[in-house]
């Protein structure tokens, strides 16, 4: 780690996680994402991979827009692009209309999920299994992606994932997907995606780009261990203790504030899963109780805990703001678990179900309808 980095900003890479970029060893520069218009395309870049997927790599998705992060971590960039890894089970045919499942990785990761990692056999078999495409896609995060330095990329767009969602849409045909049942997965940097969810559809027929003439909206969404404001002022009100508003203020000068899931949300949202592996401050689940920063070494003295990007604060601040929207939405339309082992962050605890089941309710009636009965016993449709 290089030496010159001043404390307050050590601190802020604490504080927020895996919200900043972990530069991980191979994780550099790659070859420019490839860009597709055509089945005959699509079917050169992939290959069955086991007896259980096919697989296309780095496939382009919206422009193709190119980008560099750098980590205040150390010296070193990476240099990205609006990318996907996209996969089928292997048993259907590859011009059946599936429904689709878009996955934004945390930070440290890339959208390359290897099948010996840990996240492959919780995220991507089970959604094979039970009929659904799956598309992990590299995006660009209004916080994680700023340039560290002076002054800091305050320019980074919050929408590649619901431009992920208008592109896939756009090629339903050449992917084989049923663009009327998209959802979207994403943990911790990835539950950016929350916020696209509940964003204003995004759909423009004066845009020059095709694709952008198609809707950004989604059946569902399931988010981990989720960030639900950006906004400075929200997040130094709502979650932070006034004794460390002057700390706050000195750490994140330069916080860009694309945007809050707390502020978007509406009856007219679709259904969100959102799990955390702590509990509230407030374990009534009544308030949100703000929260001191840490020591400058990390250390917490407070019995109540200190505040970070990943605390279910967060979560309870975006369920409070839903249930008082109305009092008689449906409580499957909010399904928030907190205290959740690592272990279940995408299985259902009680019934070992896992995360795609979700989505697999949340599926129109018609999508439903082409379920195999597999997946209608395994879900308990």
């Amino acid at each position: 780690m290089r030496q010159d980095i001043q404390p307050c900003v050590r601190l802020s890479a604490r504080l927020f996680g895996s919200l900043l970029l972990a530069v991980t060893a191979g994780f550099a520069a790659a070859e420019p994402c490839r860009k597709i218009s055509t089945d005959a395309e699509l079917s050169s870049y992939t290959q069955v991979q086991g007896t259980q997927a096919t697989i296309a790599r780095d496939i382009c998705y919206a422009e193709g827009t190119e980008w560099d992060e750098k980590s205040p971590a150390g010296a070193y960039d990476v240099t990205l692009d609006q990318r996907f890894d996209f996969y089928r089970p292997a048993s259907l045919p590859a011009a059946q209309r599936l429904p689709l499942i878009i996955w934004a990785h945390p930070n440290g990761m890339t959208d390359n999920l290897p099948q010996q990692g840990d996240l492959y056999p919780k995220l991507v078999t089970p959604a094979l299994a039970l009929g659904f495409a799956f598309m992990s896609v590299e995006f660009r995060h209004p916080v994680a992606s700023q340039r560290y330095g002076l002054p800091p990329n305050l320019d980074i767009p919050n929408t590649d994932i619901a431009r992920a969602v208008q592109w896939a849409r756009h090629r339903s045909g050449m992917l084989g997907i049923d663009g009327s049942n998209i959802f979207i997965v994403g943990q911790s940097r990835g539950t950016l995606g929350l916020m696209n969810a509940f964003s204003k559809n995004l759909a423009d027929d004066q845009s020059p780009f095709p694709y952008q003439i198609k809707s950004s909206r989604v059946r569902a969404v399931y988010a981990v261990q989720a960030q639900t404001t950006y906004e400075r002022e929200q997040v130094k009100q709502t979650f932070i203790h006034p004794d460390s508003w002057a700390a706050f203020e000195q750490l994140y000068a330069n916080f860009h504030q694309p945007g809050s899931a707390i502020n978007e949300i509406t009856t007219d949202d679709p259904p969100v899963a959102m799990r955390y592996e702590r509990m509230p401050t407030d374990q009534s689940l009544q308030t949100v109780v703000p929260l001191h920063l840490p020591a400058q070494n990390g250390s917490c003295a407070y019995p109540e805990g200190c505040f970070d990007f990943h605390h279910p604060n967060f979560g309870l601040k975006l369920h409070l703001a839903f249930k008082a929207l109305s009092s008689s939405q449906p409580a499957s339309k909010f399904d928030i678990a907190y205290n959740v082992p690592t272990e279940y962050l995408y299985v259902d605890q009680t019934t070992n179900r896992p995360y795609a089941c979700f989505f697999a309710k949340n599926l129109t009636p018609e999508g439903r309808a082409t379920l195999s009965s597999y997946a209608v016993e395994a879900c308990g449709l």
